[in-house]
């Protein structure tokens, strides 16, 4: 990871009163410093990090923060802080959705600016389509970017099985976010986003997706709020129009899935043009079945002992892959 990436983290975990995150971070400052062959100053940094009477010690002692958010039902946080290290660099995305993450963090990054001219940034962000294809990195991405955490809101915590805990557990979760800027993320979103016109779900979602929606247009935090979902037919009409962005993302083309193959077989040497031939066969894989399928080929070469991959591997990694989509598939 980049230097200034590192430090902005690095500043941002102090910020929010996240110790492992800053020690983390640290440690990967340290290494980064030891592969420059700054080994004294390494070691420095390491004593200092670690000696209990240090001023950062002291001073996370006396920070006063808003302590996370939990389920009084389940006992269990609501969110969870994410510092993510993936950047644009890692998306294989046409180049119009690219195009419409960048003016999002354009605004974003000249929020005063807008602000003070009337103008409100783009804060409120509806990304949908089939799983697998890049919502939930898009979303890391973007918060790697801005060099801000990611505040994820874990769906299997908010929603509760007591009347009326799941709408005051959404208040709590935006409670929590205004004391700072974050990358809000909401995954699973028709988890609470279903449509009140679903005559097949209870009276409890016409009240969640309420409370959604006043605290949606009541939120002032200087944060960016991106929500995903696999079945955006079921959300319901009044959260659309909502959103100042809405975002599709599809199934990989033949070019993407190839590039995708190039970009994460990098570190490895091999035959990436092979992965051509086996397209007919990865005609259902999304971006995240070409991950996995990639990952299989690294794994044979990381416990051979190898750097180089072959047709081999490939031709496994294809084939032990397109299986577990079949199996997918025919379990809808």
């Amino acid at each position: 990871m980049a230097r200034g990436d590192l430090l902005k983290k690095l500043f941002s975990s102090f910020k929010h009163d996240d110790r492992n995150g800053f020690i983390n971070i640290a440690n990967e400052l340290i290494e980064d410093e030891r592969k420059k062959n700054h080994g004294i100053l390494a070691e420095e940094l390491r004593m200092i990090l670690f000696d209990g009477n240090t001023i950062y010690r002291k001073n996370l002692d006396t920070i006063s923060k808003p302590s996370i958010p939990k389920d009084p039902d389940k006992d269990v946080s609501l969110v969870e802080v994410i510092y993510p290290d993936k950047y644009f660099n890692d998306l294989i995305l046409p180049k119009e959705k690219l195009k419409v993450l960048e003016s999002i963090l354009r605004d974003f990054r000249n929020w005063d600016v807008l602000i003070s001219n009337g103008v409100y940034p783009s804060r409120k962000i509806l990304f949908y389509g089939p799983p697998g294809c890049g919502k939930t990195l898009s979303a890391h991405a973007i918060a790697s970017e801005l060099g801000i955490p990611m505040l994820y809101v874990r769906f299997d915590a908010v929603v509760s099985s007591f009347l009326g805990e799941t709408a005051s557990n959404i208040r709590k979760v935006f409670d929590y976010a205004k004391n700072d800027n974050w990358v809000i993320f909401f995954d699973e979103f028709d988890a609470i986003g279903r449509s009140r016109n679903d005559y097949s779900e209870h009276g409890e979602i016409k009240r969640v997706v309420n409370t959604f929606l006043q605290q949606l247009d009541s939120f002032k935090g200087r944060s960016l709020i991106i929500t995903a979902t696999n079945f955006e037919k079921s959300l319901d009409y009044a959260l659309w129009r909502r959103f100042d962005e809405t975002l599709n993302f599809e199934m990989p083309s033949s070019e993407e899935k190839l590039r995708l193959c190039e970009l994460l077989m990098r570190h490895y040497k091999g035959p990436t043009h092979i992965f051509e031939q086996y397209l007919s066969q990865m005609d259902n894989f999304s971006h995240s079945d070409i991950n996995k399928m990639c990952q299989t080929v690294m794994k044979e070469c990381i416990l051979d002992g190898r750097k180089m991959f072959t047709k081999s591997d490939i031709e496994q990694a294809v084939n032990k892959q397109a299986m577990l989509v079949a199996m997918r598939r025919t379990s809808y």
